[in-house]
């Protein structure tokens, strides 16, 4: 029987990252697919700031970055009858533009799922410690308090094998197996919408023209349809908007794009055909003992706002340092349960706030059709790619994170609205550590815990006390010049930071004193916390 410490089933992006984090933080991984080859009828398009961030850490931000259509694609969506008619309404899309920023040292990349999972799959073949078998179906025997089973049929040749892991993480889609074994039920309201949705290549920059944009609706007799660029060139996605669930022929998906595109003479030819109805909503639970969901798995969000995938790898990157440090003996078994209580309400507030973008855009849509005024319908439409406060400025909260007071939010958008705070349970604020602005604070934040002290500190005596701790919990120091202490980081201030780049704790070094310093520092550590038997 193959022995390994984790075994993944599905090898989209969402199982090929928590691969790679486990590999970085030497985990040996197994992950298994019973496709043949990845996907070629790609979903997912926005990696947004956080999940650049990610791709950072794995080492291929370069790589995912240009892969994407650049800026000149990305700064708005917009609204037509057809893409020859006269334009009805651009709305900015400040979440999705590729362009330099200050609250990341990343940019956002709008790109495609099949070339995001072509270098993670390259990054992964790099990787002695992770094992990738395509065309492998499994079924899970046995999930036990301190062992999980798996039976592993090679599909082409009909041989199987068993297998034992540790913990088995389940990232195989909207419909996973995984999470119908642990008994987890989808608890989502489907949408009354339908969409066919078609790959296909075309020259269609004459019928764009300058009028680019991450997305270009039409509002035809036919329907409303949505055209994505997918390369910036000849490779294009459209949704087919209808009120049923029975597939379109191919005469109808060939008449409906040229009466969208405004051209019934243009060559088209369809590479691929999916359908989807939007199914918004979160698992009731996210793990079973040894057995974990992460990705559409746990939760389905609607495609408005481009949220599913980077939902996933937010999960991904809360639990991959989580199994590595309970394998590794430096956390218990318990830290495993703040999981979905870390998660789930981020999911939910993303997955919120797409079903907002869908109910803003049927807005939007009436009003094109009825040629009434636009005004409200394009205000309410203006969140769907806007919404920076949502995704840098949520707000986490669990018993591994120190608890903080109210603050008054009236004065933000909590939506629109990025504020870099120092505050427990948020994402530590990004700031360039050199002149030349090529390594941020945040490229710190990697597979250990990192303490953060400003340039008044006596980082001195704070390097002693992290040297003791590190026999148990991994720890670094990362002291701030003058000339780098910036709004977010107070000179006299300490920030400990977790490896996937939250807050745990913050405070003044005058509030302490040297023989608590160990004890405070401690507190916050997962050898310490109240899992601790």
């Amino acid at each position: 029987m193959i022995e390994k410490p984790v075994c993944i089933i599905g090898c989209g992006p969402i199982g090929l990252s928590f691969a790679l984090l486990l590999a970085e933080m030497k985990v040996p991984t197994l992950i298994v697919e019973q496709r043949f080859e990845p996907s070629p009828h790609p979903r997912s398009r926005f990696v947004d700031t956080n999940t650049m961030e990610l791709m950072r850490l794995l080492g291929i931000e370069r790589e995912v970055l240009a892969t994407g259509l650049g800026p000149s694609w990305t700064s708005v969506n917009r609204w037509g009858r057809s893409l020859i008619d006269p334009e009805q309404t651009a709305i900015p899309s400040p979440t999705f533009h590729t362009v330099p920023r200050e609250s990341s040292p990343c940019c956002p990349v709008m790109t495609c799922q099949d070339y995001v999972e072509r270098e993670l799959l390259k990054a992964v073949d790099r990787s002695d410690l992770i094992e990738c078998r395509f065309g492998v179906r499994a079924s899970i025997l046995l999930a036990s308090d301190d062992v999980v089973e798996l039976s592993l049929e090679e599909l082409d040749s009909g041989s199987k094998q068993r297998i034992k892991c540790d913990f088995l993480i389940g990232a195989d889609g909207p419909h996973s197996a995984t999470r119908r074994f642990i008994d987890s039920v989808l608890e989502s309201d489907p949408l009354p919408i339908y969409s066919q949705d078609i790959i296909f290549d075309a020259d269609l920059s004459p019928y764009v023209g300058e009028r680019k944009g991450s997305l270009l609706y039409t509002a035809t007799s036919s329907g409303v349809s949505v055209f994505q660029p997918l390369d910036g060139q000849r490779r294009w996605r459209v949704q087919l908007f209808k009120s049923e669930s029975e597939d379109l022929e191919h005469k109808e998906i060939l008449d409906r794009i040229k009466q969208s595109v405004g051209d019934e003479t243009v060559e088209l030819s369809i590479q691929s055909v999916g359908h989807w109805q939007p199914i918004p909503g979160c698992t009731s639970k996210m793990k079973r003992g040894r057995v974990f969901l992460v990705g559409d798995a746990a939760h389905v969000a609607t495609p408005a706002g481009g949220m599913g995938n980077n939902i996933g790898f937010l999960g991904v990157r809360n639990l991959a340092w989580k199994l590595a440090y309970v394998l590794r003996g430096i956390a218990p078994i318990e830290i495993l349960e703040t999981y979905q209580e870390e998660v789930q309400p981020a999911a939910l507030k993303r997955i919120g706030h797409g079903v907002s973008i869908g109910r803003a855009m049927s807005g939007l849509i009436r009003a094109i059709y009825a040629n009434t005024d636009r005004g409200a319908a394009i205000e309410a439409t203006s969140i769907y790619a806007d919404y920076d406060g949502i995704i840098l400025g949520h707000e986490t909260l669990s018993p591994l994170l120190a608890l903080e007071p109210e603050v008054n939010s009236d004065l933000i958008d909590p939506i629109r609205d990025y504020q870099p705070l120092v505050r427990s349970g948020r994402r530590a604020p990004h700031i360039w550590l050199d002149a030349e602005k090529n390594v941020s604070l945040v490229d710190s934040f990697k597979f250990e815990y990192t303490l953060v002290a400003g340039c008044n500190v006596d980082s001195d005596g704070w390097n002693e006390v992290v040297e003791n701790l590190n026999a148990k919990t991994p720890v670094s120091l990362v002291v701030l010049h003058e000339c780098l202490a910036q709004e977010a980081y107070d000179r006299d201030g300490l920030v400990l930071v977790r490896p996937d780049g939250l807050v745990a704790d913050h405070w003044m070094d005058y509030e302490i004193a040297p023989c608590d310093r160990s004890g405070r520092l401690a507190s916050k550590l997962p050898d310490r916390n109240l899992f601790r038997p």
